[in-house]
């Protein structure tokens, strides 16, 4: 049992605290920082924190309950600790952005575990980027500007001459910390209700010369078109490897079904041995491969039923109306016909940076443009139908996509045809001039 502490005398009143484990550092007379520190059995054994900065008001009666309060959860924490003979723990919160970070990538009830590994993979980088600039800074002292200064903080180059990180700082500061003070305020922690507030009423904008940079150094896209899909799919099958016999499959695949990337090489991630092993999913010792495109999918039938994962909607298609994809599976021994359709010369699924890099060595060989990324297949057949005509509905529904005017904005992608029929329609309809 920890020791009673003597009573503090705030105001003349003498006001006896339950504060376990409160340590106070003076620093000198005038400046006294209170700490909590864990008993000497717990630091024996190995216990961490050893030690836990505490902020409140000495002087106030309020500030001294609520150092109080504090102290007694992180006895109570160490106490179930070594009860439990030093089992894992969660993190503690002790204010700081770091601590907040922790907790949402650690807590059992976090919204982090349910998200989809690549989704997860992109937070713990913009969550590590947040963790090292800024990760000592006090939820509870942030104000809306000092978000703002985050924001240009991030946008700048990392090197002279370098290009703006504007992405960056708007998936760190807009999204990432918006899901965190989230997360802060489900656990009802101190100051994230006010700043998330304060963030959703934020514009963010960066320096005009900043933005000038950024716009200058963008690297230009160039929507896949069919001649590029056929051309990487020809280079993949004349290499002949099963490796590249894959990736032309899975390029073809991207460009005729409209899917994306990862709908084709599913994911490798770290397997959950609580949770058994999905249906059709690969185990190679620590790591589970979800599945992607698998033959068992459209074989025999060449019926292709899919659903996205972020929209839910569903959509069939028939293989054998797109000439391309049916071009690449004909390469495909009968023998190979099984499992994961990306696969290495072993067979075993590959992972996203292999694909990327058989992708663009495929793509050198055929003399398609570095601009045209392998992500820019989905967007390359959503183009080629709206130049075909197709209505934009018939191809949000090819898409997979609920959202019609996202549909516009991120996959179809303005051209010369198109304008060309909006202008024709314009001058048929003017009045004939004498």
């Amino acid at each position: 049992m920890p020791r009673k502490r003597q009573p503090f005398a705030v105001d003349g009143v003498t006001v006896e605290i339950d504060a376990p484990g409160l340590k106070l550092l003076a620093r000198r007379p005038d400046l006294v920082k209170p700490r909590w520190v864990a008993s000497d059995v717990a630091r024996r054994h190995g216990y961490r924190p050893r030690t836990v900065r505490l902020y409140g008001d000495l002087g106030s009666i309020t500030g001294l309950q609520a150092i109080a309060a504090r102290c007694r959860v992180l006895w109570a924490e160490m106490e179930e600790w070594l009860a439990t003979g030093g089992a894992p723990r969660r993190p503690v919160y002790d204010g700081t952005l770091k601590s907040l970070i922790a907790l949402y990538q650690t807590g059992r009830e976090s919204p982090y575990r349910s998200v989809a590994a690549n989704t997860r993979r992109g937070y713990d980088d913009w969550c590590r980027t947040l963790e090292r600039a800024f990760g000592a800074r006090r939820i509870d002292r942030l104000r809306g500007s000092y978000l703002r200064r985050w924001y240009v903080t991030l946008a700048q180059p990392t090197s002279e001459g370098g290009r703006p990180r504007l992405r960056l700082a708007s998936a760190c500061v807009r999204s990432m910390m918006m899901i965190l003070l989230n997360y802060g305020v489900e656990l009802n922690l101190p100051g994230c209700l006010d700043l998330v507030q304060a963030l959703e009423r934020m514009t963010l904008r960066v320096p005009q010369d900043l933005l000038d940079r950024w716009n200058a150094m963008k690297p230009v896209q160039i929507p896949m078109s069919y001649e590029h899909a056929a051309a990487i799919v020809a280079a993949g099958l004349k290499r002949g490897t099963r490796r590249h016999r894959s990736v032309a499959l899975g390029v073809a695949a991207q460009f005729e079904f409209t899917i994306a990337q990862i709908d084709v090489i599913g994911t490798w991630q770290t397997f959950d041995r609580t949770r058994g092993v999905p249906p059709g999913a690969v185990v190679v010792g620590a790591r589970l491969w979800r599945p992607g495109l698998r033959y068992e999918d459209f074989l025999p039938s060449l019926v292709l039923d899919l659903s996205r994962h972020k929209t839910g909607v569903r959509a069939v298609f028939d293989a054998s109306a797109y000439p391309l994809f049916m071009h690449a599976l004909a390469a495909v021994p009968e023998a190979e016909r099984c499992g994961a359709v990306a696969v290495d010369d072993a067979g075993l699924p590959l992972w996203r940076r292999r694909y990327a890099d058989l992708y663009a060595e495929l793509a050198a060989a055929s003399g398609v443009p570095r601009g045209v990324w392998n992500m820019n297949a989905r967007h390359g057949g959503a183009t080629e139908a709206r130049e075909a005509g197709c209505p934009i509905d018939d191809i949000a529904d090819h898409l997979q996509k609920t959202d019609l005017e996202g549909t516009r904005r991120d996959y179809v992608t303005g051209n010369l045809a198109t304008t060309r029929r909006v202008a024709a329609a314009r001058v048929a309809r003017r009045p004939k001039s004498a």
